[in-house]
């Protein structure tokens, strides 16, 4: 039977698709001889490195030169040619580690249906340095930051040779030099001399600073604050040595104090006078009033929205007043606080505020909250510091107790938040601790109250993390039923311990109403792993509660739960089992979005 045309085109294209996965083989990587940096170098530089199929398989990202570090699919033919590339690959990722004579061992063989490409390196012996010359010449010879870079050096005759600290020397006498306003440092002489035939290098470096610049006249085009209020932004002065980075510093604290929209930090170095760069700032007002709003669920609060209105500048000193409202199922909110930049303007303020509160708490009563207060903010360090004081009038229920206080609270908070995400944080560690009390004439209730709270994220692999949070707390009180309700502590719930309701666990009155306790701790542990693009898993435990004794009795909850990185936050789905036999509920399910540290 003849075919026809159409009958022979489809048969070679079945064969040419056939032909074609046959054409495509795995590929597994075996490389030994080095480890650690050097092997990791040695895989970034190796071009079949990409083609490796357990690459997937390990819980890390293996180094790659090329644009895509997972593993595909690869031709015979491609196998081969990238296998001949291996060996001058693998002298050029030695190289840097001071390895100019290894020898290489390279074998290609078929088995099992996989192709196993192996190098076995001997890197040979490491070339040493034997002479360093480094000379800084021009007016910077004797700069004081030039000559500790030069000290904080690594290259020293007799030391094994690596490009690294060879790069890094370079880099950081320039850096200095430019730091200290030697704008036209250069190189006159950068020469790494290696012989590999006796295993030893040459090192001369010749730094030429050339003249030093300073900051010339500064000129802020704005015209909505007060000239000197804004100055006071700008922490140098004409006639100190140029550095950008200090420039770069002002334009990004500009930006961020909510005055203007847009800061431009102009350097005019072809006007410069005896060296002096004159600096121009160009500024564009933001809108003098700024409105916020979000709407938010987490099975604590139910669904909750917030509203908010900031007067950005209501005088020519900056000041600001921020209006905002919170309501959600079972608690809301109004407020106003009036904020007055003072010392340093980037971190330091004085906030005058009132507000009241109304809340359910423990569960089974209810505070209603009126609240003058007035913080200093300041930074110490990289430490956030934060004193109050505030005087609070509190109408509460919980369990039996059913009392009215007022209250003059002073008190102090030290916080701090390192990440690198603030929204979405894969390392990083934050932390406060928060002390306060009430004595006096002006207050019903002598008491005295520490609280800390810690949070902790590290990475594991490229999509995994974990996370660790804990929260411990202690008071000192006579007379327990005074202290007011909002001072009191309670566990559970989706920020506390997972499988328990909102504020449910805690000490209990005669009526079994939850009434708060006078300690707390509480802690978790989970694990965060990203399967597909955003969306993730977790596997958790919860422990903690609230208790009238120093030592509280841990109650225990675990579970897993849905992750999703939204554009506003991590959304969590948890389901939660309780290891408490008297609890009522088998299983909860929390939902919550927000920050995590």
């Amino acid at each position: 039977m003849l075919l026809n045309s159409r009958s022979l085109l489809a048969v070679f294209l079945a064969l040419l698709v056939i032909t074609s996965a046959r054409a495509e083989v795995l590929l597994e990587l075996d490389i030994t001889g080095v480890e650690g940096a050097v092997l990791d170098n040695v895989r970034a530089h190796l071009s079949i490195a990409r083609h490796d199929s357990r690459a997937g398989l390990l819980p890390f990202p293996l180094p790659s030169v090329g644009e895509d570090s997972e593993a595909k699919p690869v031709t015979e033919a491609e196998l081969r040619r990238l296998h001949r590339l291996a060996r001058k690959e693998i002298r050029q990722a030695l190289q840097p580690y001071g390895y100019y004579e290894p020898e290489i061992d390279t074998r290609l063989e078929y088995l099992d249906e996989t192709w196993v490409a192996s190098y076995r390196i001997d890197t040979g012996p490491a070339t040493f340095i034997e002479d360093v010359s480094v000379q800084v010449t021009g007016d910077g010879e004797n700069e004081p930051a030039i000559l500790a870079a030069l000290e904080g050096s690594k290259l020293n005759a007799g030391n094994q040779l690596l490009h690294s600290e060879y790069d890094g020397t370079k880099q950081s006498l320039l850096r200095a030099a430019l730091a200290a306003g030697y704008l036209d440092a250069t190189y006159s002489r950068a020469e790494l001399r290696v012989r590999p035939e006796i295993r030893q290098a040459r090192i001369d470096l010749q730094l030429d600073t050339g003249p030093r610049y300073y900051f010339g006249p500064f000129t802020i085009q704005q015209d909505i604050l007060d000239r000197e209020f804004v100055r006071r932004y700008i922490h140098f002065r004409e006639g100190e040595p140029f550095d950008r980075e200090r420039l770069l510093k002002l334009q990004v604290a500009l930006g961020d104090s909510g005055y203007f929209s847009q800061v431009e930090v102009q350097t005019q170095r072809d006007e410069a006078l005896d060296q002096h760069i004159p600096v121009v700032i160009k500024t564009t007002p933001a809108r003098p009033r700024q409105y916020a709003w979000g709407l938010g669920f987490g099975t604590d609060t139910g669904p909750r929205v917030s509203m908010g209105v900031r007067f950005r500048r209501i005088n020519e000193l900056g000041h600001s007043i921020l209006a905002d409202t919170r309501v959600s199922m079972i608690s809301h909110s109004v407020g106003l606080q009036y904020k007055v930049p003072v010392g340093n303007l980037v971190s330091d303020s004085l906030v005058y505020k009132a507000g009241a509160d109304f809340e359910d708490v423990g569960g089974d009563g209810n505070t209603n909250r009126y609240t003058l207060g007035a913080n200093y903010n300041r930074e110490w360090g990289p430490v956030q510091r934060r004193l109050y004081v505030n005087f609070k009038y509190e109408d509460y229920s919980v369990g039996d107790d059913n009392e009215i206080t007022q209250n003059m609270i002073p008190g102090v908070t030290l916080s701090q938040l390192r990440a690198d995400d603030v929204l979405f944080p894969r390392k990083g560690y934050s932390w406060s601790v928060d002390l306060r009390g009430a004595a006096g004439v002006i207050s019903d209730t002598r008491f005295l109250r520490a609280e800390t709270t810690g949070q902790f994220a590290y990475p594991l692999g490229s999509r995994g993390r974990l996370l660790a949070r804990t929260r411990l707390g202690a008071t000192g009180v006579r007379e327990f039923r005074k202290l007011p309700a909002s001072e009191r502590f309670f566990a559970g719930g989706d920020q506390s311990v997972r499988g328990y309701g909102y504020q449910k666990l805690g000490p209990r009155d005669r009526s079994g109403d939850v009434v708060g306790g006078r300690y707390l701790a509480s802690g978790s542990l989970e694990l965060d792993y990203l399967f597909v693009g955003n969306f993730g898993g977790a596997v958790f435990v919860d422990a903690g509660n609230a208790d009238d004794d120093f030592l509280p009795s841990l109650e225990v909850g675990a579970g897993a739960g849905l992750r999703w990185r939204s554009p506003v936050g991590m959304l969590r789905i948890d389901v939660a089992h309780p290891f408490d036999t008297n609890s009522n509920d088998d299983y909860r399910i929390h939902v919550s979005i927000g920050p995590e540290l």
